[in-house]
Parts: structure tokens; C-alpha cells; sequence
């Protein structure tokens, strides 16, 4: 555990010192602000809203719907991405790790529950593992309709999507895809994303992603996206997988940060350590 942390904490201040190196002498350009508008407030008024239960939440540690001293630490991870995308003037979140049972979805609902509670913010949640979709189970909901019509243009996002409060869309996947790969990769779906993305302004775009090591899947959508958290777990990812997710993420996008998850402190368990 500690050589993956000293591995992490190395990795961090590298991509730091390549940052400053690369951005010496240039100003950086803030995201523009959400505009409200009338026609792209109705579009999200559109959506049909969706209550959560918290006991249901809980059980499954979704706990930034309300803020709270169990929320701080995704919090915490919210300000410091909402820091780094706006400096960057980046949009797209893509959530990755080495291989599963790292927490990434688990911090993908978090996160985006975290950023609802910015009212001057807007955000989508997309749930792109679609061999395995996860999202729905976790908020509590139904099992949503396949996500294909959607993604191919077939389906509007008024009739797919699902709205939690006035400023957190879910765009949810129901039954898992056969050739998710093929899917992420076709021009309709880069077409769909940029539609939505013209149509309904969102500040953040999460998109929880399949593990890297396991597949092509998450490697078909990352040029898609702007930048990347991986979700790493003290207590089970090898710095070599690691390492080789870390590589094969930079290959594709901008490597945000990382986040170490389940690591012990003295006085127990600690579910989010973030360097994003």
C-alpha cells in the first residue's frame, strides 16, 4: 500500500511540474459561465424529475445528496475538479480505473450528487459501463430502457433522461450491450454527446467508464472526453496496473488526478483520498 501511494504521490507532482512547464507565460481561460436561458431551461424542466429515497443511498455509501461530514470528502473532490476543469476550460469528466471493485461508480454518483448542490451549476451523469450499467441500482431507481436508441440518435433525451433536482440530469443504461465497444465508438454517438452538449448546456458531463485493464471499451470513449479520474483502492490495485492504466488514460486524454480509495487511517477506513 505505501509504494502504490508513493507512486501515486510521484505521479502527481509530475503531471504538476509537465502542467506548469506547458502553461508557463499562457493565461488560462476560465469555462464560460451556464447562460440561463429560456429555451434550455425548459429542455431541463423537460426532464422527467425523479426522487431518490437516503436510506437507500446510504446503504449503498451514495452520501453527498445533502451536505454533511460523511460528504466532505466528495466535497472536497468536487471543488478541486470544478477548479481544475474551469481553469482548463473543460467540460468532460471521463471516471476510470485500473480494474473493478475500485469505488469508480460509487464516486461517479457521489461526485455528480456533490455538483448538484451547486445551483449555478449544471451537470449530466452518463452511464457508460454499459456492459455492466450500475448507476440506476445505486440511486435506488428501476432499471432504465437500453441506452442504444439514445446514443444513436433514435431516442430524444426528453424521453430517456431523468432529472434530479432542477440542475443534475441521469442519463441512465438499462440492459448491458453485447458490442458496448462498437457503440462508443460510432460517429452517432459522438454526434448525439455534442448535440446534447450544444442543447443543454451542462457545465460537467460525468461519464462513468468500464475499468481500462479489462477491455477496449473505455479506451473507445476516451478521446471523447477532456479529462480523467482514475480511481485506484489501497488495499487491491498493483502499482503495476496501476501504472499501465495511468499510461494508457494520457495515450487518449488529460489525466485529472487520481484517487486513492480505502486507505487506513489509524482510526478506520477512509472511502475517498483524492490528489485530482
Amino acid at each position: 500500500m505505501e509504494k502504490l501511494q508513493a507512486a501515486i504521490e510521484i505521479a502527481r507532482r509530475k503531471r504538476e511540474a509537465e502542467r506548469d512547464s506547458s502553461s508557463a507565460g499562457t493565461p488560462q481561460a476560465d469555462a464560460a459561465p451556464l447562460a440561463p436561458g429560456t429555451e434550455k431551461d425548459e429542455l431541463w424542466l423537460g426532464l422527467t424529475e425523479t426522487e431518490l429515497d437516503r436510506a437507500t443511498l446510504v446503504r449503498g455509501r451514495i452520501l453527498s445528496q445533502s451536505a454533511s461530514q460523511e460528504s466532505t470528502p466528495f466535497d472536497v473532490l468536487r471543488t478541486k475538479i470544478l477548479y481544475q476543469m474551469r481553469q482548463n476550460g473543460w467540460r468532460r469528466l471521463a471516471i476510470t480505473s485500473p480494474l473493478p471493485k475500485c469505488g469508480k461508480s460509487t464516486t461517479a454518483v457521489n461526485l455528480a450528487l456533490a455538483l448538484s448542490r451547486q445551483p449555478e451549476l449544471r451537470s449530466m451523469l452518463f452511464d457508460f459501463d454499459l456492459r455492466g450499467p450500475s448507476v440506476a441500482e445505486k440511486l435506488g431507481l428501476p432499471q432504465p430502457p437500453s441506452i442504444a436508441p439514445l446514443l444513436r440518435g433514435e431516442r430524444s433525451l426528453a424521453d430517456h433522461g431523468r432529472r434530479i433536482g432542477p440542475n443534475l440530469a441521469l442519463v441512465l443504461s438499462g440492459e448491458p450491450q453485447a458490442d458496448p465497444t462498437r457503440l462508443l465508438m460510432a460517429d452517432a454517438t459522438r454526434d448525439t454527446l455534442a448535440r446534447l452538449q450544444e442543447d443543454y448546456a451542462p457545465d460537467v458531463m460525468i461519464f462513468d467508464l468500464p475499468s481500462i485493464l479489462i477491455g477496449d471499451d473505455a479506451r473507445a470513449f476516451l478521446q471523447h472526453v477532456d479529462c480523467a479520474l482514475i480511481l485506484a483502492r489501497a488495499d487491491q490495485t498493483r502499482y503495476g496496473d496501476f501504472d499501465r492504466c495511468e499510461r494508457e488514460v494520457g495515450e487518449y486524454t488529460n489525466v485529472l488526478g487520481v484517487v486513492l480509495n480505502g486507505y487506513r487511517h489509524s482510526d478506520g477506513l477512509v472511502d475517498v483520498e483524492g490528489s485530482a
